[in-house]
């Protein structure tokens, strides 16, 4: 899949392209050894490269999960005020549950919703032309099932590297000191406005005139469940919102859901008068304390990679009698983890934490004889964890597997 997409990139004579994924990279080279395609050690770093590159004029990409277009979310919420000077855009490819929408209101970049192989090639092509005339990142949300052969569409050329790399020295856009934030703000709206303008006629928000009732939907894969009298509006542009088209789709209905994982395109809506409760995927948001191993209570990266370290300090300090495992993988430690673990070492927790690993089991636990951690334990069994119930001392167990 991840070729397709590279392939795609090639085709909008994309001049560098950053991943986190070494496969992806070695398919790259594959496709082409004159691409730049290089492998970053994580998700932040791969998109402040891309953006860098994008400050100097360049035509750049990343390719991420969109469960990891969330570990970037530093570089990425300051991206659209700093905007480009060439282009950049974000193919986020959605490779379990977790969707990027809620990204596109919050960060204030353009974000569109692609299901299938052609509305994928359209929206890369549009996204880079995009981010080109207003200088700003876009984020592209695909689904495997939306990346095929890679074919050009009508009229499309393969091209090849174009600009030379050239800075331009604007200290108010890449320092953003309040003042300048302040103009940038300013700017920033005022994009918003055209792209929604401009998001009006894109090609794959479509409508679908039946009966009455309306259903709003960024992907018509979600409706099978729904009355097929219903009229539709697929919007692929989930931000910023084409106000014009969904207002007027929603006036001309009689009652409207909007069918949507999180409710990305319905706080948008300006009248939602005739809007009822869409839909909310209901498995999140549940408490930390629902899950139970050997008699732990289990905090997981819920917020980020590695934030169950920082989340199982917290709850050790306010509830000491409790048994608190933190879980985490190796290459999350390494990306966030290792201050959040020296700062609860500092501050005397002594929660268990365990980290699943793979590939740098020595190098973990290098790090954690130097943070001077005594209790380092390799387990083969997860039911092996118990023996560490009510620890004093800070326990690190590995484990090779998943839990």
């Amino acid at each position: 899949m991840h070729e397709n997409v590279i392939r795609l990139l090639m085709e909008n004579a994309v001049q560098q392209i950053y991943v986190t994924n070494r496969g992806t990279a070695a398919t790259a080279r594959k496709v082409s050894g004159a691409l730049h395609c290089e492998v970053s050690t994580n998700e932040k770093i791969a998109f402040e490269l891309a953006l860098a590159g994008a400050y100097v004029r360049k035509r750049t990409a990343c390719i991420l999960s969109t469960e990891g277009l969330y570990e970037a979310l530093d570089p990425v919420m300051s991206s659209a005020y700093t905007g480009v000077a060439g282009s950049f855009v974000v193919v986020a490819v959605q490779e379990n549950d977790e969707e990027v929408t809620p990204l596109g209101p919050f960060s204030k970049l353009p974000l569109i919703v692609t299901e299938k192989e052609e509305e994928l090639e359209r929206a890369v092509r549009y996204g880079l032309e995009l981010s080109e005339e207003y200088r700003i990142p876009v984020i592209v949300q695909a689904v495997p099932a939306g990346c095929g052969t890679g074919r050009k569409t009508a009229g499309q050329t393969a091209k090849t590297a174009g600009n030379a790399a050239m800075l331009v020295k604007e200290p108010g856009r890449w320092a953003a000191t309040p003042k300048f934030r302040f103009q940038l703000h300013g700017e920033l709206n005022e994009k918003i406005r055209k792209i929604g303008e401009a998001f009006e006629t894109y090609e794959d928000n479509l409508i679908i005139s039946k009966g009455s009732t309306g259903l709003v939907t960024d992907r018509l894969s979600r409706l099978e469940f729904y009355d097929e009298d219903a009229s539709v509006l697929r919007l692929a542009t989930v931000f910023p919102l084409p106000r014009k088209l969904v207002q007027g789709f929603v006036d001309s209905m009689d009652e409207v859901l909007v069918v949507e994982t999180y409710p990305a395109i319905e706080l948008q809506i300006p009248d939602r008068s005739k809007v009822k409760r869409g839909f909310v995927d209901t498995g999140r948001g549940r408490p930390q304390y629902d899950e139970i191993i050997a008699g732990f209570s289990v905090i997981r990266d819920r917020l980020g990679p590695a934030s169950s370290i920082n989340m199982a300090h917290g709850i050790k300090r306010l509830h000491p009698e409790r048994n608190i495992l933190a879980v985490t993988f190796e290459d999350h430690f390494f990306h966030s983890g290792m201050p959040a673990y020296v700062n609860s070492l500092y501050n005397g927790s002594s929660f268990v934490l365990l980290v699943m690993v793979s590939e740098r089991e020595d190098d973990l636990r290098r790090i954690l004889r130097g943070y001077g951690v005594s209790g380092v334990h390799s387990i083969s069994n997860i039911d092996e964890i118990g023996r560490f119930r009510d620890t004093k001392e800070p326990v690190v167990a590995l484990y090779r597997g998943m839990i």
